[in-house]
């Protein structure tokens, strides 16, 4: 065909379509509903993350896949809760492979926005769910603890004993300081090989470390520029302590003023699930409403 010809019919079937690129089509969504400020630009053609995944799948569907994944031959996804419905859509567009997904619904950093099986069946055909209900992490008295934070129905722990967990109600943050050197010490004395100081946030965790890294020269600030795990004592945020285990636990400043919302509590389940043999909380002032069956 004549390339003035071909020209010439492209452009014209070009200016069939109301749209020829896809952010003009995701932004006309977003006009439709009458919520033309809900779409927000960090910086010149950079999305909130929130609209990134949603406007992935617009775009595979306007423009097409930029890339084959035809080669990939399984795909495996961790942290399953983690992930939102239309991220699960861009994936089963995009993989047309076996998956395994893997997670763990009451573990989720963000309850609001989390995925469990029954949320993400819809987007794989012929999929098989399986639950696994045993615990093997916790001890008994770790694991009952827990549960008063956030049941698990299903949940079934080994049968294996150990410390009951302590809550200490301090009156100053000075004294709280001097209660959580206290149980490091414990820890130094004991024949455990991980301690985790794990802390609600990670400005937290630096504040934390600062104070006592001086004390504690071989205690390990995990963040993430963090490039590896190491035994010892490590402090750290529970976003990042997600997925890890220590001996000893220790979740400072668990108080009513900081452990509030839904989230708060999912991030205060998460935290004291880290623990497999000695779970000690601290806090300065009232404890946290989510304690108080514990």
């Amino acid at each position: 065909m004549n390339p003035a010809v071909s020209r010439q019919i492209r452009d014209s079937v070009q200016k069939m379509f109301r749209f020829t690129d896809t952010l003009s089509l995701y932004q006309d969504f977003y006009h439709r509903i009458g919520e033309d400020d809900l779409l927000r630009f960090i910086r010149k053609n950079t999305f909130e993350f929130g609209d990134v995944y949603p406007f992935i799948y617009v775009k595979m569907y306007f423009e097409g896949a930029e890339q084959d994944y035809k080669s990939i031959q399984h795909v495996l996804v961790d942290e399953m809760q983690d992930y939102t419905p239309i991220q699960y859509a861009v994936l089963a567009k995009l993989f047309s492979c076996n998956m395994t997904i893997l997670g763990d619904s009451h573990q989720s950093v963000n309850p609001y926005s989390s995925s469990s099986l029954t949320k993400i069946q819809p987007y794989f055909a012929d999929c098989q769910g399986m639950e696994l209900c045993r615990s093997y992490r916790s001890t008994i008295e770790i694991s009952g603890f827990t549960q008063k934070i956030l049941e698990n129905k299903k949940l079934i722990p080994i049968e294996r004993h150990g410390d009951t967990p302590t809550i200490t109600v301090c009156r100053t943050p000075k004294e709280q300081l001097a209660e959580i050197q206290h149980l490091i010490e414990e820890f130094r004395q004991s024949e455990y090989a991980t301690l985790g100081v794990i802390c609600k946030s990670q400005q937290q965790a630096r504040l934390l470390f600062a104070q006592l890294h001086g004390v504690y020269d071989t205690m390990v600030l995990l963040d993430f520029g963090s490039s590896e795990f190491q035994e010892g004592i490590v402090v750290t945020s529970v976003h990042m302590a997600k997925g890890l285990e220590f001996d000893q636990v220790i979740v400072p400043e668990v108080s009513d003023d900081l452990f509030k919302t839904q989230l708060d509590r999912s991030l205060l389940y998460i935290a004291c699930t880290r623990a497999m043999h000695k779970l000690d909380l601290t806090c300065c002032g009232e404890k946290t409403k989510f304690l108080h069956s514990c």
